[in-house]
């Protein structure tokens, strides 16, 4: 260190003063005329000292900075060295990464740029399609705003206009207003009656067609007991005459069956002439169904009753099944006459209404049938 020479110095001047002190008695008793300049002497040393210790201080604090700087500077260079190492690390661990991964081509890096082309596409598409429907909803809100204010300012146009009218335009126009809610109500009342009227159409076909079903559940209800009653009557009645008989009466129910198809809607012409003026085509493509209904209907029961029927004439006598002994009796006999009395019944019927089906008629027939 530097110091030292300073620290010499001190003691080499201690060493002096000790010396004077020794020697100041002595000349004092030989020279008393030399105080003045020791004094003067002793105040530059002092002095000195003053200065020398200044120095000391001064220099003790500078070596005390030192000290914290050389800290510092170690600590630095631990933090430096320590940032140098975690560099080099990282370092290494991209030139690592770099090396294990795969070499990028042309065509991957088209690809890459391809994808992020179509995904800022589709970006500018949703912010187009979002502008597109917010300006959508502006306009409607704009428009709704501005047929409500023309709306208002009609009205109030109209009400300043009846207040310069007279009392007849006036009620003129209160009898016009009238007569269009009176049009709104009809209009309401028609819709309803062609709802209703509708709902009875349906009924009537659904009626007419249950009563199908139980006239031919009847006629396969007496076969069914001619076949029983008169087995033993077979050989009589051979199988070509028993088919003839049944083809007649299939014949037969389908010329009743396209007479009352007929029959429904001329009905229905005279119960409502004025409805059907206004609606012809919904009459037509109702009735047009209607017959489809009916036709369907019909084919697909008379057809399961002739495989029925032939059924049943394979049967042969049922004495052996039934363990019935009895007289062989014909039926058939009974059930013509009773025939003609149902019809003479519904022709009257029909005659008390003026050749009109009603919906009552309908239903007390059905009843009839099912009871």
């Amino acid at each position: 260190m530097s110091f030292f020479p300073f620290t010499s110095s001190t003691s080499t001047t201690e060493k002096m003063e000790e010396n004077k002190k020794e020697e100041k008695p002595g000349k004092q008793v030989t020279e008393p005329e030399s105080d003045i300049p020791e004094a003067i002497l002793e105040l530059q040393i002092e002095t000195k000292e003053a200065t020398i210790d200044r120095v000391l201080v001064h220099l003790e604090e500078l070596e005390n900075k030192i000290k914290e700087y050389q800290k510092r500077n170690d600590v630095l260079k631990e933090e430096q060295q320590a940032l140098i190492r975690r560099l080099i690390k990282q370092i290494e661990e991209k030139e690592k990464e770099r090396d294990e991964k795969e070499v990028v081509t042309r065509d991957d890096v088209e690809e890459s740029l391809k994808a992020i082309f179509q995904y800022v596409k589709d970006k500018e598409q949703l912010f187009k399609e979002y502008y597109r429907d917010a300006l959508n909803a502006v306009k409607e809100e704009h428009k709704s705003l501005f047929d409500r204010h023309l709306k208002l300012l009609s009205e109030q146009a109209l009400k300043s206009a009846v207040g310069y009218l007279d009392k007849n335009c006036r009620r003129e126009i209160q009898e016009n207003e009238w007569l269009k809610e009176e049009v709104k109500i009809y209009r309401k009342e028609v819709s309803d009656l062609k709802a209703s009227v509708q709902l009875l159409e349906e009924e009537n076909t659904s009626l007419v067609a249950k009563l199908i079903d139980t006239k031919l559940q009847n006629q396969i209800g007496s076969r069914h007991l001619f076949l029983t009653e008169a087995a033993g009557l077979q050989e009589g009645f051979p199988k070509d005459e028993m088919e003839v008989e049944y083809r007649e009466y299939a014949a037969k129910a389908d010329g009743e069956e396209s007479l009352r198809s007929a029959t429904v809607p001329c009905q229905r012409k005279k119960a409502f002439p004025k409805v059907q003026s206004k609606t012809e085509d919904e009459t037509q493509d109702s009735e047009e169904l209607r017959k489809k209904f009916f036709t369907t209907a019909v084919d697909r029961l008379l057809y399961e009753d002739e495989d029925d029927f032939q059924a049943y004439l394979k049967l042969g006598p049922l004495k052996r099944k039934l363990y019935v002994v009895g007289r062989a009796v014909p039926t058939h006999h009974k059930e013509q006459e009773e025939m003609p009395s149902r019809s003479d019944r519904e022709d009257g019927s029909v005659g008390k209404s003026d050749g009109h089906i009603t919906a009552e008629m309908i239903r007390a027939l059905f009843k009839e049938n099912v009871d």
